[in-house]
């Protein structure tokens, strides 16, 4: 859409306006103009008829006479510029008498345009041709000025317009504009009138409008203001409500995580826990080529701890029992409760070497320890072995429970490791060939003394 200023539309209707009211009172001059030749031409026939009338009373019977007359008042009717074109006297018959310019000329005008008028006390007939160019006299006559004085009337009018309209209007709205950009709506003061327009009562019920907007914007802020301020201290107690509740729901989560992973008695974790973490660090320990060991420890003969000094204090030894073992055992691995008496503790980036001396080391600290106030004593039987990229989880956890089987049987209190062994491996051999395996018997651990080895079957 296009833009125009209050200055540029003002101005239109302006000259629209006055180019209607112009248009009208051209109109009317035009009318009046036209009126007015015709009735100067009836004057001029009148008179004409008036003059040959005279003359032919002071003379009935010399129609020279009336001719004289009629040549003077056909001079005076052009010299009142009102054009003739053909003037004719005619006898009672219907003769031509006379005839102005010519008689030829007389012949040839239309016989409709012939002002007939009879003459007073004479048998003769007076005929007039006013000229067709009547509407062409009134232009050429009175016209040209007049459209004169209208263009230079409406250029100063324009001229004069524009300077006033843009002088007096355009500061105006300005300096509205200026105030109107300066409300404060936080304390809002009334816009004060124009000393040009405020004469005006338009401008006045408008600048009225204004201010009643002001002061609603003005009330609406301040209602808007009060608003938020709600919403933020309802926004912010809801917020510390929530974030009180997810710290309960964190801490609730946390405890069932521990009571869902842990187990109830020695607080270490539990046997389906230790399941999850055993399958990835498998899986890790294959993917990156990285070493894993694990280690089931069992508590020896701990029945005869329960029947002795009740299960009570059995279950005490139990959990103290546990607590060693994570204290030996430390960030180095994972500690968790295998089922009764037994535990099982993983071991990440340890060969068997590392996890030989971790295992002896744990063995040693039980053996040593006294626990509860009977000083009960206990000692431990180890069985270990270290994951093969060959093999799988389960095949693993078989060797090492295998290996504690025989650490048991051997006497416990002690740590017996369980070497890989793999199958001997198929040979496609062509006819007549043949290839001599002999046995091959893993050299035992020369670490520790006292700890033996386990050969798969």
């Amino acid at each position: 859409m296009p833009r125009r200023s209050a200055v540029q539309f003002i101005l239109t209707k302006l000259i629209a306006c006055y180019l209607a009211v112009m248009a009208i009172v051209l109109s009317v001059f035009i009318v009046w103009s036209y009126h007015h030749v015709e009735q100067h031409r009836d004057n001029i026939a009148t008179q004409l008829k008036s003059s040959v009338e005279a003359a032919l009373r002071q003379s009935p019977d010399d129609v020279s006479k009336a001719l004289e007359w009629l040549a003077i008042g056909t001079n005076l009717s052009q010299s009142e510029k009102v054009p003739l074109q053909a003037i004719a006297i005619l006898s009672e018959e219907g003769h031509v008498l006379f005839a102005w310019p010519d008689a030829q000329q007389v012949a040839d005008t239309n016989s409709l345009t012939f002002n007939v008028l009879n003459l007073k006390d004479s048998p003769f007939t007076l005929a007039i041709a006013f000229s067709e160019t009547l509407l062409e006299n009134v232009f050429t006559q009175d016209l040209w000025l007049f459209v004169v004085v209208f263009l230079c009337q409406l250029a100063l009018l324009l001229i004069l317009m524009k300077y006033l309209v843009r002088r007096g209007i355009s500061r105006a709205f300005s300096s509205f504009m200026r105030e109107l950009s300066l409300v404060n709506l936080r304390h809002p003061s009334p816009l004060q009138a124009d000393s040009f327009l405020g004469q005006f009562g338009e401008y006045r019920q408008v600048l009225a409008g204004v201010n009643r907007v002001v002061l609603s914007l003005a009330k609406s802020r301040g209602e808007l203001t009060e608003i938020n301020l709600g919403l933020e201290k309802h926004i912010q107690e809801k917020t510390a409500s929530l974030a009180e509740r997810n710290e309960e729901l964190l801490i609730l989560n946390k405890q069932l995580s521990i009571i869902a992973n842990t187990d109830s008695l020695t607080q270490v974790y539990n046997r389906t826990r230790f399941d999850v973490l055993f399958k990835e660090h498998v899986e890790h320990a294959k993917r990156r080529s990285t070493p894993l060991s694990i280690l089931l420890v069992d508590l020896d003969d701990f029945k005869k701890v329960n029947d002795r000094f009740g299960h009570q204090a059995g279950d005490q030894v139990l959990k103290h029992a546990a607590q060693l073992i994570q204290t030996v055992v430390g960030e180095d691995g994972v500690v968790a409760r295998w089922g009764g008496e037994e535990f099982a503790v993983l071991l990440p980036y340890f060969d068997l070497t590392k996890a030989e001396a971790k295992a002896e080391s744990l063995r040693a600290s039980v053996a040593k320890a006294r626990f509860e106030e009977q000083e009960i004593k206990v000692t431990t039987s180890i069985g270990m072995a270290q994951l093969n990229q060959f093999e799988t989880a389960s095949q693993l956890l078989k060797r090492a429970d295998d290996a504690l089987y025989d650490a048991k049987g051997s006497g416990r209190n002690r740590v017996i490791i369980a070497y890989y062994e793999q199958n001997p491996t198929q040979l496609d051999l062509a006819d007549g060939e043949f290839i001599e395996v002999f046995d091959a018997v893993s050299e035992p651990s020369q670490c520790v003394p006292g700890v033996s080895q386990k050969l798969p079957s």
